[in-house]
């Protein structure tokens, strides 16, 4: 994220198994808010009003130039551009309407650079079909973390000589979300404009999703050398430095080849649809037998986590290890190792505080609890802050083999939300903090609220938020 904004984005010991269930049992049975759904639900609601800005409207001394309404990252103007991913997570409970987004797949589609690669300089280059990491409100696109910039400044170190690896998906996530609320394919099979010409959505789609670099033997989405490539995995990790196959965008890649196979079955082209249904088993078992490792000693050998990447960053990587596990992306006996790593990891406080969640563990030797290499500071922003973000695949994850300490997960994420109220009767939901420093940044920030309703509800899980 830019950097002349704020850093932003962007023991459980219990001494018997008798005391641990007697723990539960009484924490089970304290009274709580009867309504903490309708109460996220509607937080996460007024969340993302307030991060909405109009065709033609000037907020906060912004002004949306563009022909189509917007949904940026935070309410407070934190991140004044419409970020791709962040819009995305927005999505799967009916929060944005598919009329908004059929204007933000026709603006992205605009800014598609192709069928070359663009040289934005020596050693900096954009890909053919490669979705930007962001759009300023006049509808230039900046491919690049770090900056507003669209012109030849853009990326280069620390921000990556290659875009993040993950908007591909993140795109294509919103026009399968397009057709789930409309079953409607006519925009699937619409020409849409692109900077360089007119292709067919549904062809688009499909250059959009091979774009990123993959490993030839394995599909998996790989980074080259840090000093050299350093394309960012993600954009919840675009000031850390990882290198080789990575884990996160791996999973995008399969989620979003279930989407597209459920896209051309819809559509009539099942041989589309098989390619796709087996890229993502294929890339289900690489997934595991690339990343998943046993949790370091002293915890259970059948403890696992899967790890972030197999070049820099080589570390356990929570967010990852929860969303593959909400996403069914990994084995069911693969999925339970992980969901039990989580769980000790909540009980032990070396993850989770508040009902919000670190990127890597506090324990982890690497760099003393930090990332390996990382732009942020130890203990701020993804270095060490604590999120909202990834709670509810948190949640999601352990209540595969505990489901009392989801429970007890959801009840405190609720509990924080309630006691950081705002006069305007919001949450603040901020972005990030760390309650070891008392730092925070960003409130309003709709990831940090709206995705964990949407993963809850995805999971079937929102009756947690009612005991």
């Amino acid at each position: 994220m830019p950097p002349d904004l704020p850093l932003s984005r962007r023991h459980f010991t219990l001494s018997t198994l008798s005391l641990l269930a007697a723990s539960r049992l009484t924490r089970a049975h304290q009274p709580t808010h009867p309504d903490g759904e309708s109460f996220l639900q509607s937080q996460a609601r007024k969340i993302i009003d307030s991060a909405r800005i109009r065709a033609g409207q000037t907020l906060a001394n912004h002004h949306n130039a563009t022909p189509y309404d917007l949904h940026i990252p935070g309410g407070n103007m934190g991140y004044p551009a419409f970020w791709i991913r962040d819009a995305v997570m927005m999505l799967g409970a009916r929060f944005i309407t598919a009329e908004e987004i059929e204007g933000w797949i026709r603006l992205i589609a605009a800014t598609l650079r192709g069928p070359d690669p663009w040289q934005v300089r020596p050693s900096v280059t954009v890909p053919a079909y490669t979705v930007p990491d962001h759009i300023n409100f006049d509808g230039k696109p900046s491919f690049f973390p770090g900056s507003y910039e669209t012109g030849e400044k853009q990326g280069g170190h620390p921000w990556g000589n290659a875009p993040p690896l993950d908007d591909n998906f993140y795109f294509i996530l919103a026009v399968y979300e397009h057709w789930r609320l409309t079953s409607d394919l006519t925009l699937f099979r619409t020409t849409l404009r692109t900077a360089f010409s007119h292709e067919p959505l549904n062809d688009l789609c499909e250059k959009i999703f091979n774009t990123p670099r993959s490993d030839l033997d394995t599909g998996l989405i790989t980074s080259g050398d840090i000093d050299t490539d350093n394309a960012k995995d993600w954009g919840f990790c675009d000031s850390i430095f990882k290198s080789g196959k990575l884990l996160f965008p791996s999973i995008l890649k399969l989620h979003t080849a279930h989407k597209l196979a459920q896209l051309f079955t819809a559509d009539n082209q099942p041989d589309k649809a098989a390619h796709y249904r087996q890229l993502a088993a294929d890339l289900s078992a690489v997934i595991t037998s690339t990343f998943l490792k046993p949790a370091a000693p002293p915890h259970d050998q059948d403890d696992a986590w899967l790890h972030s990447a197999t070049g820099f960053g080589n570390q356990p990587d929570i967010w990852g290890s929860a969303l593959a596990v909400h996403h069914d992306a990994i084995p069911h006996e693969d999925a339970r190792r992980i969901s039990r790593a989580l769980t000790r990891a909540y009980r032990d406080r070396t993850a989770i505080r508040n009902g919000q969640v670190r990127h890597i563990l506090t324990n982890d030797p690497t760099n003393n609890g930090g990332w390996e290499k990382s732009v942020s500071t130890l203990g701020e922003y993804q270095n060490g802050g604590y999120w909202g973000t990834p709670t509810g695949w948190v949640i999601s994850a352990i209540h595969r083999t505990d489901p009392l300490a989801a429970a007890d997960l959801a009840r405190e994420y609720l509990a924080h939300l309630r006691s950081n109220m705002r006069d305007d009767g919001l949450t603040h939901a901020y972005e990030w903090h760390n309650p070891s420093t008392n730092r925070s940044a960003n409130p309003l920030y709709v990831a940090s609220i709206a995705l964990p309703y949407i993963a809850l509800k995805e999971a079937g899980l929102l009756d947690l938020l009612r005991h």
